[in-house]
């Protein structure tokens, strides 16, 4: 068999349009969902978390879950709020890595983000404040509503 040495202008290349489509198919796969809407035209959240698929290969999933309210945070996890009138903004509120990653993202360090870095110390010392309701969030009784109309129209 023949092997040809790797140019690295082909490798980056590459390692580009994967990076490129692999974000690309985020933000139409956030898009679409938020085009569903799930919960007519209501801000919702999309809860983002990693699942393992098969513990041998290693093979990992990407599940983004709408929801009305605020889940607990997790390592490994994004939560941002969108607006099914205004489908290309988000905002995003807070993105957590692998708890084995986290002191990666303090200034000075290679993947050293501020914001990143902000959500691991709030998810550290305080992470009950990070399923707090906005003002905006439906109370109880309207998210028994929602839910109630939403399932009368599957059913």
């Amino acid at each position: 068999m023949y092997s040809a040495p790797i140019d690295q202008y082909d490798l980056f290349d590459t390692v580009q349009f994967v990076k490129e489509n692999s974000e690309k198919a985020y933000v139409d796969c956030i898009q679409s969902l938020i085009a569903s809407k799930p919960f007519g035209n209501r801000k919702f959240y999309i809860f983002s978390f990693m699942k393992r698929v098969d513990d041998a290969s290693g093979v990992k999933k990407m599940y983004h879950q709408p929801r009305l309210t605020r889940p607990e945070p997790s390592p490994g996890s994004t939560l941002m709020k969108v607006n099914p009138n205004n489908p290309e903004e988000a905002t995003i509120i807070w993105t957590l890595p692998n708890e084995d990653a986290f002191g990666l993202y303090k200034q000075g360090k290679v993947f050293g983000n501020e914001f990143v870095h902000e959500c691991v110390q709030k998810y550290l010392n305080d992470p009950k404040s990070m399923c707090r309701p906005d003002q905006d969030d439906p109370s109880e009784s309207m998210i028994r509503e929602i839910n109630k109309e939403k399932h009368s129209r599957c059913g």
